[in-house]
Formats: structure tokens, sequence, C-alpha cells
């Protein structure tokens, strides 16, 4: 059994796409990267709430509607540490967003011009 490096080069490559997402959805960078405050805030702007956990070594994010009564979480994404995992979940969620309201094409043409955190 092999024991593999985690993060590895793909998660590393998922957290970069993750960037071009963020960047392309407007959500920007302090000159440091991504960090939790700046994804709270970027969750928070958009009516969203989340939930961090840490389980097996891992953390995992959740993002929910911030409404009374809403019971089904937008997504769920697991990551290295918390800044990654709520990367990860807005990331996805912010791509499900733009999948209903018909702007994904927009968005993703506008990955291919943005520029990710380093």
């Amino acid at each position: 059994m092999t024991l593999e490096l985690y993060p590895n080069d793909d998660d590393q490559s998922a957290l970069l796409e993750a960037e071009q997402v963020l960047a392309a959805s407007g959500v920007a960078a302090p000159p440091s990267g991504y960090d939790l405050t700046t994804l709270a805030a970027a969750v928070y702007a958009r009516g969203w709430a989340y939930r961090i956990d840490r389980a097996a070594g891992s953390f995992q994010a959740e993002i929910r509607p911030q409404r009374d009564g809403a019971t089904q979480p937008l997504c769920t994404k697991s990551g290295w540490t918390a800044d990654v995992a709520l990367a990860f979940a807005l990331a996805h969620a912010l791509l499900r967003q733009a999948e209903r309201s018909g702007e994904l094409p927009h968005l993703v043409a506008k990955i291919g011009n943005a520029t990710p955190a380093s």
C-alpha cells in the first residue's frame, strides 16, 4: 500500500480551478490568497450560510441558504484545510447558481480570463 501525499497534484489542480471560478464570479482574493475571512464574506454576501466540520483528517464545508426552514444544503465539499473546503464549496455553489440562472456560459467564458490567487 502506498501512502499518497495530501494534497497531491490533482488536489492542487482542483484548488486552482476553484480559485478561477471564484475570481470569475467576482470573489476577489487578497494579496496573500483566499482565506477563510474572504470566503466567509463572499458566502454571506450572497445570502448564504456555511458550516465547517472536521472529520478523519479533512474538513467538510457545507453551504446552505440563509433563511428560516432551509433544510437542503446547496453543496458540501471536502478539503485538507477549512479554507480549502470552503473554497471548493463556494465555487461549486456559484457554478450551480450560474447554471440555474442561465449564466453558466458567461461564467465559463470569464474563467478563461480570470487570474487566480498565487
